[in-house]
């Protein structure tokens, strides 16, 4: 990290310690050590940089805050995602002095990583040498640096550790039709561009951790936005000539019948990235200007918010503890869809979960591990649904049952009769 970021003021230094702890990576201890040690004999260096120095926190902490409060989205570079033949869009000494690194290039706008998102006057200049819009990503020098090493001068071609390469391939098969001639799609999503940029929508989501990925098109172009902390935020908008072969590269990952477009369809895709599995339930639905896809990401990373940072008010906090405290009875959490019931239920989970108790989860599907808790998943297609669960759930003396939802009147009824025998019940509704 160049000093050419010392344009950010004191308050965004400490708004960046301050992150840091709000997110967990720093202790105030830490910090107000830091802060001291940068006013004694810091030298001009970025409170960033001695944090990093003092082992407190890593390059890639500091810059996933920096990125957030800067309104810049983070990405780690990695060759998985970076075309080799954008390098030459500008000159090797201006990436190397500055530390950036083209990624890709989507209907003339060039992503480009950067290592400062302090740094805005970058982006001029940038514009200027490649003679295209550009929409930045922060990334850490490290990253950055590794990945141009990872290319040889005369690379033209775009190298690509997929990210499902560890997915059986079966799970890219199309389902043909006999009926329907489906080969001018089948040809369209198979091509490099559509692939890429599937690929990098999907790792992109997952690196900032959004919840669902909504792709749809409208008459001039296709919009993808993600959700994340519960709102929709665009972030791509692909020619709509590429949005057919787009939606029916999804559809061939997730084994549905690419021939379909009229009709809804459910769907499953496993993928594997950066060695973590994660699971995503792909959606389609028609629409007037073609099929809207929405994909929900269920990471197996994603940790669990304890309790005491969930923004509750301190009489709240304290009201819902004294509920959650109770033997037996049931606890519902009712709201709308992304309002957090799913994130509050793990919350109370880690609370109250003891080894002295046993904890039995029935969810769809299971959306974060908790250590020491039986998490299982229903099946309805198979006839398990909340319902049969529970009733087995029941026979296994469980003290903390947690159901991921009520969905109807026998699934209510056998949660209210568990509730007066002696067993605490949680559920959303």
């Amino acid at each position: 990290m160049s000093h050419n970021a010392s344009t950010i003021d004191s308050a965004r230094r400490l708004q960046l310690g301050e992150m840091l702890v709000q997110n967990g990576r720093l202790t105030a201890e830490q910090l107000q050590e830091a802060l001291g040690k940068q006013g004694v004999n810091g030298q001009g260096k970025l409170l960033g940089e001695i944090l990093v120095e003092l082992g407190f926190v890593t390059q890639l902490d500091v810059m996933e805050c920096l990125a957030r409060s800067y309104g810049v989205p983070f990405a780690r570079v990695t060759p998985r995602i970076a075309d080799p033949r954008m390098i030459d869009l500008l000159p090797r000494d201006f990436i190397d002095a500055q530390c950036v690194l083209p990624l890709f290039c989507v209907h003339d706008t060039l992503t480009i990583a950067i290592s400062e998102p302090a740094n805005l006057f970058l982006l001029d200049e940038i514009e200027r040498l490649s003679g295209h819009k550009v929409q930045v990503v922060a990334s850490t020098a490290q990253d950055i640096r590794a990945t141009l090493q990872a290319y040889l001068p005369s690379a033209n071609v775009f190298v690509i550790d997929e990210i499902y390469a560890d997915v059986d391939v079966q799970e890219f098969s199309v389902v043909e039709s006999e009926v329907v001639d489906i080969g001018e799609i089948e040809e369209a999503s198979g091509q490099s561009p559509v692939i890429k940029l599937v690929n990098y929508v999907l790792y992109q989501a997952t690196q900032e951790r959004a919840s669902d990925i909504h792709i749809e098109p409208d008459d001039h172009s296709s919009r993808i936005r993600y959700r994340i902390d519960g709102r929709l935020v665009s972030k791509l908008n692909p020619p709509y000539q590429m949005h057919p072969a787009v939606v029916s590269r999804i559809k061939i990952m997730a084994k549905m019948d690419i021939s379909e477009r009229r009709v809804p369809q459910d769907g499953d895709i496993h993928i594997v990235i950066d060695g973590r599995p994660i699971d995503l339930r792909v959606s389609t639905m028609p629409g007037k200007f073609g099929e809207k896809v929405v994909i929900r990401i269920i990471d197996s990373r994603n940790t669990v918010i304890p309790l005491e940072k969930m923004g509750m008010s301190k009489e709240m906090l304290d009201s819902w503890r004294e509920v959650i405290a109770n033997p037996n009875g049931m606890v519902l959490v009712t709201g709308p869809t992304g309002s957090g019931k799913s994130t509050t239920l793990y919350a109370t989970l880690k609370r109250i979960f003891t080894r002295q108790k046993k904890l039995i989860t029935l969810e769809d599907p299971v959306e974060n591990r908790i250590p020491g808790v039986t998490q299982i998943a229903i099946r309805p297609e198979i006839g398990y649904t909340f319902a049969t669960g529970l009733r087995a759930i029941l026979r296994h003396d469980p003290d903390i049952v947690m159901l991921g939802e009520i969905r109807d009147q026998e699934s209510a009824e056998v949660a209210a009769r568990a509730s007066l025998t002696g067993h605490l019940i949680f559920a959303s509704l």
